[in-house]
C-alpha cells in the first residue's frame, strides 16, 4: 500500500506525543530530519515536510529551516496536564457533544463502557519473549488479568489431550488473544466458544528498525526462547538471514562476548532473564510493543463486552 501525506503524519504524530508522554522526548529536543524521516519509512522527503507543517500547525513541532525540526515546548495545565493532552480531551468532548451526549456524562459513560468489572483474557503464545511482551502492556494498559497460555510443539498441541487442555483454559476467561504466529490454531480452537478472538501485530517503528539496521549490517537477538529468534529469521530475514544472529539469554559465555557499544534487539523476557545486570544498548525499547489498529480494535472488544455484562446484570 502507497504511504499518504495523512499516514506519514500520523506516524509522526504518534511518535512526538508517545516521547512526551513517556518522558523520552522535551520541548527543544531535534527530531530526525525530513531526508531521515523520508528514507525511515521510504517515501518521497516533500511528504515528510508536508507532514512536519501539520504538526507545526498542531503546535507539537518546531521546523527551525536548515536548523531543522525540533519538539515544540508543551505548555502544562494546572501543573499535570500537557497541552498536547488538553487538545487531545477537547476534542473528545466537542466529539460528544456533537453525538448530544452531555460532557459531565462522559465519564459514566466511560465508566460503563470500560469497567463493569475486571475482565480476564487468556493470552495464547508459544514463546516467553513474545507473551511477555504483550502481557505487560495488556493488564496496566488495559485493565485485564492476563492468564499465559503456553503452546508446546505442533505435534504436542495437536494431542487430544493437549488441546482439551487448552479449551479448559480458554472456557475460563472472557476474551482471547494471540499472535499472527498463533492466529490459525487459535481461532480454529475459539469458534467453540462464546469468548472473543484478537489477533494483535507490534508498532510498525519496531518492524522498521529492524529492517534498517539489517540493511545496515548484522542484527543480534537476544532473547528468552529460540524460536524468538526463529522467527526474526522467518519475518524479516530474506536476502538478510546470515545478518541475523541469535543469543540465548541464559548463555553467559556468549552475553559476554557481546560489543557492549552495539545496540541488540533484546526481548523483555531475556532482560529479566539478565536481571538487568548486562548494560547492552538496546536498538528497540520495550514500550510500546501493541500497535494503535490493536489498541483499537481490543478497545472495541472489551466495549462490547462490558456493555454486554451490564445488560445482563
Amino acid at each position: 500500500m502507497a504511504k499518504t501525506k495523512f499516514n506519514i503524519t500520523a506516524h509522526l504524530r504518534d511518535r512526538v506525543i508517545s516521547g512526551l508522554h513517556r518522558g523520552r522526548l522535551r520541548g527543544g529536543d531535534r527530531l530526525p530530519s525530513f531526508r531521515e524521516v523520508a528514507e525511515e519509512v521510504g517515501v518521497d522527503f516533500r511528504l515528510v515536510s508536508d507532514a512536519y507543517k501539520e504538526l507545526e500547525a498542531e503546535g507539537l513541532v518546531e521546523v527551525r529551516g536548515r536548523s531543522g525540526v525540533y519538539v515544540a515546548v508543551q505548555e502544562r495545565i494546572g501543573g499535570f496536564l500537557l497541552s498536547e493532552s488538553a487538545q487531545w480531551l477537547a476534542g473528545v468532548m466537542a466529539e460528544a457533544w456533537k453525538r448530544q451526549i452531555a460532557i459531565p456524562a462522559l465519564p459514566e459513560l466511560l465508566r460503563r463502557c470500560t469497567d463493569a468489572s475486571q475482565l480476564r483474557c487468556a493470552f495464547v503464545e508459544s514463546t516467553e519473549d513474545h507473551m511477555l511482551a504483550f502481557c505487560a502492556q495488556l493488564g496496566p494498559g488495559f485493565g485485564l488479568e492476563c492468564v499465559p497460555v503456553f503452546l508446546e510443539s505442533e505435534l504436542e498441541r495437536s494431542a487430544p489431550d493437549r488441546l482439551a487442555a487448552v479449551l479448559e483454559q480458554l472456557r475460563k476467561v472472557d476474551l482471547v488473544i494471540t499472535t499472527a504466529f498463533h492466529a490459525a490454531y487459535v481461532h480454529g480452537i475459539t469458534e467453540a466458544l462464546d469468548s472473543p478472538l484478537v489477533v494483535v501485530t507490534a508498532i510498525a517503528d519496531i518492524a522498521k528498525a529492524i529492517e534498517r539496521r539489517l540493511r545496515d549490517g548484522p542484527l543480534t537477538v537476544v532473547c528468552a526462547d529460540p524460536l524468538f529468534g526463529e522467527r526474526i529469521r522467518l519475518v524479516y530475514g530474506g536476502e538478510y538471514k546470515d545478518r541475523i544472529h541469535v543469543v540465548r539469554a541464559d548463555d553467559r559465555w556468549e552475553i559476554a562476548r557481546l560489543d557492549p557499544t552495539d545496540p541488540v534487539l533484546m526481548t523483555r523476557a531475556a532482560r529479566r532473564r539478565l536481571m538487568d545486570d548486562v548494560p547492552l544498548p538496546l536498538l528497540i525499547p520495550h514500550s510500546p510493543t501493541l500497535s494503535f489498529e490493536s489498541a483499537r480494535e481490543l478497545s472495541e472488544v472489551l466495549i462490547r463486552i462490558n456493555t454486554a455484562k451490564l445488560e445482563r446484570e
